[in-house]
């Protein structure tokens, strides 16, 4: 023990070579399982100490399922650990907790205080680490310092801790004070190196992403740029691998930028205490995943034969029939997969067989063989030994251990025997997978279902998700192999595949259905292989997320309900995706084909993962059909309350335009007169140096706090619906140093820096300004006065702020000014809703600017100035909310890019029907100079022929799912073509035949009444005026519906069956032979390049050929010499050879002399 003690010091040499280590290698915490043996001792003797233990391991745990190995948290795991070391001095004190020492105080009563003191503490820094692990590279880089800031207050708490622990310990004992102290020195000397240790350790990525930062200015530059911060982050996130960890990074695009920027804007300190809620239900799940293994640990044990007759490997064997069989054929360490399963069988079969006949020699060992388990046999054979042997071998190595064994043994139902078990897996897990992959199907056909009926302001967030979700499991489910359903056998295992889905929806209520990481994952599913639990996990996410979904249809949905949810999904294809590249890896090591492997590995459910372009080919897509669904309500529960769905508080619908009152509170009353001056409605700006104001007004509501007397609180929203917190200090009056008396800081829920305000007040009370700052390095000044927010729009604020007192010319000019206004608003005036008319519109144009990172001009601040000045809070809120809205409501296409501006599509889409490559589609965006484009092997390499102007066009207005909805929406245009083709073919030939009989007869009359009954004549469904190509065709309208290109420009409402949404194809004019494709400039450079390359080929291997030829020449000249003269048939014999080897050449050279005159001459060229 006092080994162990010592060897866990601080003080020692060998913690800070340890140290160096884990800043070196990032390898985790030594000598963890010998200190917890220890402290779990000292814990039965001192229980008061449990909780410290209990907290210190279930962080360990949960650490050590992040697949990532971070150096900084491994510092501060270290941390932890020496704080830890502390409690083992315990051991001294056997007289338990009621120990007494000099000073007449127990143990217990002098250390209770600090120990609940360090559960905190371990509790809190497990919580920032967890919140740090999830951070993105750019976020960990961009905000370093201030992460450093975090982490080093738990290593000067854990280091305070370890200390008064010491010193509390050396009182209690009555041991030196001097030595004590000399300690404690030394352990202040260790602080600052682990701090300086923890400034430095940053891993090898975030060093070169560091490097490229201060070569583009360094990070303030780059926080305060956000096209620099998009260019940065575009050059590091653009995948080239082909992998489906890769495929997932680029199926991401704008939402991990949008997810970026937000995270970027988060301050750490606000990241660590929003991440605590879902980090706390973690840490419940890991403290219940600790006692469940060691309640396993007790049932298991007592199947232990703790006298062997033999000793071997063998005795590290759980069950006895595995332990007999292992004994029985001397196996150590592992044993190959294939033979052990096979062993095994023979030996139940055995063991059945003298069962049967009655048979029992002396020699036999105990089993838990019994006939009960004969209709196994069936089907533990050899044509279902792959699955036994996935069971078995979690790794895949194509070997079986004693751990392996034994976790496969431990992890069966009590009531099952081992053969129950092995069945299970040979035929139980398939036909319940199959099950679950049924439903799967059927919850996504639903929700393709639902989606026309949600809210328009929550379409953009289903499309999103659908996106990101239907592909993958698709993918998955696609691939895997279902078996037929057998209701006899499935009702042997339903007991236990009804107890793990219900073990797992708890698992899933107790994270509140939110994955935010692979380690909560790992929680969830518990240890092994992914695939064991998929396809029920993915089952219950996507039950949840369709209830979603109804909801969606009545209730405005927060923007991050859908998000979190896909974000959640997105956690368990990254876990697919690991565990893919991990058996592929492994294949190619036993030197096996990884595309054979997944054809057969567990009911080839990684087939499609592994290559999906068999299921995603353009040929397919355009063929494929899929089941529409006819949603109905009563097959589901009515009463669906958002409360027990949602994470997230639906939208507020209540009119922004509309503030509450400043009442004044029962504290308000009572607060102390400095605090009273300060409180009640404010309203104003903040402005920066070169901008005054920098943001819309700003409307504060103070009100005197109930926990401290100096204190004010405030909350509210910033435009964008950002809730922020305010709270406030008033500094003591005696401080005559302090020139701002009031401070106060603003943060925010998200997305935002928190701002950190100092200012005074003027003498009349009436004016509360100076400076703000934030941690990013903005700062600028502050103007509030006791103003109504319709008159604070008329404040003189260029010389209030400049001379803070306005000339009474000003106030004439603002009184005036400010009555005009509310008599405007009384009698709803023309010229104030044209004014609020052009601050919305100047408002929308600003927004717009900043998320397109536009940036804007000298000569346009001073209209974002009069912007800002002219507008409310509430209509500063309310405009935002009409530019949130038109976002979500117009169709934003995801995954889906312009092949001429490279741009994600939102609006309309335009698709070719001519063009096609292996995979994708040529899409083009609504604007102008991409519809007119011409798309050539600089934009699209991978197209057989450039894509030209005079093309087919189909025209979206609604975004369907780039694959489960493209063949149908694909036929219907080609469909829709042919009837336009066929009716405009119609109405030409009606058209030429009539002018042919006006001309014979001489006459220009108007056809006759007869005559009108037969002809069509084609009208556009908007001017009514007839139409002819190009012009565009309705693919949905049940009557021919045509649209002239005008009409179709201004999207013209039409009355009657024809909407806005429906698709239209364009008719083009008839494409003459000579306006050849392969005649464009461009496409004619690809293929003469080409043609070069192939040339310059040939070339090379002529003349190396011509060499050759002229060295056997030369070699033959030389053997006639040496040959006797009269061997007249041998030289007659190798004349003949080489006559026919040279005309054979000539006849090659020929050959391609006429292909070279062919390429000439269609080229034009003159020889």
């Amino acid at each position: 023990m006092d080994n162990i003690a010592t060897m866990m010091s601080p003080m020692s040499s060998g913690m800070e070579g340890s140290a160096m280590r884990i800043a070196q290698y990032g390898t985790n915490v030594e000598g963890l399982p010998e200190l917890l043996k220890v402290l779990q001792d000292v814990a039965q003797i001192h229980p008061f100490i449990a909780l410290a233990v209990g907290a210190f391991k279930v962080a360990i745990e949960l650490d050590l399922k992040r697949r990532e190995n971070d150096k900084k948290i491994g510092l501060l795991f270290l941390e932890m650990r020496d704080m830890m070391t502390a409690l083992v001095e315990l051991q001294n004190v056997q007289d338990g907790p009621s120990h007494v020492g000099k000073d007449g105080k127990t143990i217990q009563a002098r250390l209770e205080g600090l120990v609940n003191m360090m559960v905190d503490d371990i509790k809190e820094c497990a919580n920032a680490c967890d919140a740090y692990a999830k951070k993105r590279l750019f976020s960990k880089v961009l905000q370093g310092l201030r992460w450093d800031d975090v982490m080093q207050q738990f290593v000067r708490r854990f280091n305070k801790r370890r200390a008064d622990i010491e010193f509390a310990l050396a009182i209690h004992l009555g041991m030196n004070i001097d030595i004590a102290h000399r300690k404690l020195d030394a352990l202040d000397a260790k602080i600052e190196r682990i701090i300086a240790m923890l400034h430095q350790t940053v891993s090898p990525e975030q060093r070169d992403l560091a490097t490229l930062i201060e070569r583009r200015g360094g990070s303030t530059a780059v926080l305060a740029d956000d096209q620099l911060l998009a260019s940065i982050y575009r050059d590091r996130s653009n995948p080239s691998s082909t992998t489906p960890t890769a495929k997932l990074s680029r199926r991401q695009g704008t939402m991990d930028w949008q997810a970026l920027k937000a995270e970027i804007a988060d301050d750490p300190d606000i990241a660590v205490a929003n991440n605590m809620e879902t980090f706390e239900r973690k840490f419940l799940m890991q403290q219940r995943e600790l006692a469940n293994e060691v309640r396993q640990i007790l049932r298991h044990h007592g199947d232990l034969v703790v006298n062997a007759v033999t000793a071997g490997p063998h005795e590290k064997i759980v069950d006895s029939d595995l332990r007999n069989i292992w004994k029985e054929m001397r196996w150590r360490g592992n044993v190959k997969a294939r033979h052990f399963v096979l062993a095994l069988r023979d030996y139940c079969l055995e063991k059945l067989d003298k069962l049967r006949k009655n048979e029992k020699t002396f020699d036999d060992y105990p089993t838990n063989v019994t006939e009960q388990d004969e209709w196994t046999l069936e089907y533990i054979n050899v044509t279902r030994l792959q699955a036994i042997i996935e069971a078995f071998d979690d790794d895949a190595s194509g070997f079986i251990t004693v751990g392996e064994a034994n976790a496969f043994t431990t992890a069966r139902p009590t009531e099952w025997s081992l053969l129950h078990w092995m069945a299970y897996w040979a035929i139980g897990w398939q036909m319940a997978m199959t099950h679950y992959v049924a439903e799967i199907d059927r919850l996504l056909e639903k929700m393709f279902a639902i989606k026309s009926s949600v809210l328009p302001a929550n379409r953009r967030f289903v499309e999103r998700y659908l996106d990101s979700v239907w592909s993958f499991v698709t993918e998955l489910t696609s691939g895997f192999r279902r078996a037929e359903w057998n209701d006899t056998l499935q009702e042997k295992f339903q007991t236990y595949v009804s107890a793990e889905e219900a073990n797992m929806r708890g698992q899933l209520e107790t994270v509140r259905y939110d994955i935010d990481a692979a380690d909560t994952l790992l929680l969830i599913t518990g240890p092994g292989r992914i695939e064991k639990h998929l396809f029920l996990l993915l089952y219950l996410l996507l039950k949840r997320d369709f209830e979603i979904f109804r909801l969606a249809r009545t209730t405005v949905l927060h923007k991050d309900e859908l998000w979190d949810s896909a974000n959640t999904l997105e956690w368990v294809f990254r876990a697919v995706s690991d565990r893919h590249n991990d058996l592929e890896n492994l294949f190619k090591q036993q030197n096996h084909d990884p595309t054979q492997q997944f054809q057969v590995f567990a009911f080839e459910l990684f087939k499609y993962w592994h290559d999906s372009t068999p299921l995603w080919s353009f040929d397919r897509l355009r063929e494929s059909r899929y089941v529409d669904t006819v949603y109905s309500d009563g097959e589901h529960d009515e009463d669906v309350r958002p409360g027990d769905i949602l994470n997230h508080p639906i939208e507020n619908t209540d009119d922004p335009l509309i503030l509450p009152e400043w009442v004044e509170s029962v504290d308000d009353k009572h607060a102390q007169d400095s605090v009273q001056k300060i409180l009640g409605h404010w309203c104003g700006f903040l402005g920066k140096d070169e901008l005054f104001p920098s943001e819309p007004m700003l409307s504060l509501d103070l009100h005197a706090a109930t926990s401290r007397a100096a204190q004010f609180i405030a909350s509210g929203s910033i435009p964008s619906g950002t809730r922020w917190k305010l709270v406030g200090m008033v500094k003591d009056e005696s401080d005559h140093k302090s020139a701002a008396p009031y401070t106060f800081t603003i943060t925010y829920a998200a997305r935002l820096w928190p701002r950190r305000f100092h200012g005074t007040l003027s003498d009349d009370g009436r004016v509360f300004s100076g400076r703000w700052a934030c941690t990013s390095n903005e700062s600028g000044t502050f103007f509030f006065k006791r103003l109504t927010c319709d008159a604070m729009r008329f404040w003189p604020l260029s010389q209030t702020v400049k001379l803070e007192k306005a000339t009474p010319k000003a106030l004439w000019e603002f009184a005036l000014r400010a009555v005009q206004d509310q008599v405007r608003r009384q009698l709803l005036s023309r010229f104030r809703l044209d004014e609020r008319q052009d601050n919305r519109q100047r408002y929308l144009q600003i927004i717009r600017a900043e998320g397109a990172f536009l940036h804007i001009s000298e000569e346009d601040l001073e209209a974002v100035r009069r912007c800002y000045l002219s507008m409310t809070p509430s209509e500063a809120r309310y405009y935002y909310m009409i530019y949130e809205y038109r976002q979500r409501l117009a169709p934003k296409h995801y995954g889906v890019t312009c092949a001429h501006c490279r741009a994600t599509i939102s609006g309309a889409r335009y698709i070719c029907l001519d063009c096609h490559a292996p995979r994708l589609t040529v899409d083009l965006c609504e604007k102008a100079d991409c519809v007119a484009a011409l798309v050539g092997p600089d934009r699209r390499p991978d197209l057989p022929a450039p894509h030209l102007p005079s093309h087919r066009l189909l025209k979206l207005r609604k975004v369907i799912h780039r694959h489960r909805e493209f063949g149908g929406t694909y036929r219907a245009a080609h469909d829709g073509h042919l009837r336009a083709e066929a009716a405009l073919s119609d109405a030409s030939g009606i058209q030429t035949w009539e002018a042919a009989e006006d001309l014979q007869n001489g006459s220009s009359h108007e056809p006759t009444k007869m005559f009108n009954t037969v002809t069509r004549k084609l009208l556009c469904i908007g001017c009514r005026s007839p139409v002819s190509r190009p012009c565009w065709y309705c693919v949905e309208c049940e009557d021919d519906a045509f649209m002239c290109t005008t009409c179709e420009a201004k999207n013209v409402l039409i009355k009657g069956k024809h909407k806005l949404a429906h698709a239209l194809v364009l008719c083009q004019p008839p494409r003459e032979e000579n306006q050849a494709e392969f005649g464009h400039p461009l496409w004619f450079e690809k293929r003469m390049s080409s043609l070069e390359t192939k040339f310059d080929t040939i070339l090379r291997e002529s003349t190396l050929r011509f060499d050759a030829l002229d060295r056997r020449i030369g070699d033959l000249g030389s053997n006639s010499h040496l040959n006797d003269v009269s061997d007249g048939r041998s030289d007659s014999s190798a004349n003949t050879v080489l006559r026919t080897k040279m005309e054979g050449l000539d006849e090659r050279m020929g050959k391609i002399e006429t292909l070279l005159a062919t390429l000439l001459e269609k080229l034009g060229i003159n020889t």
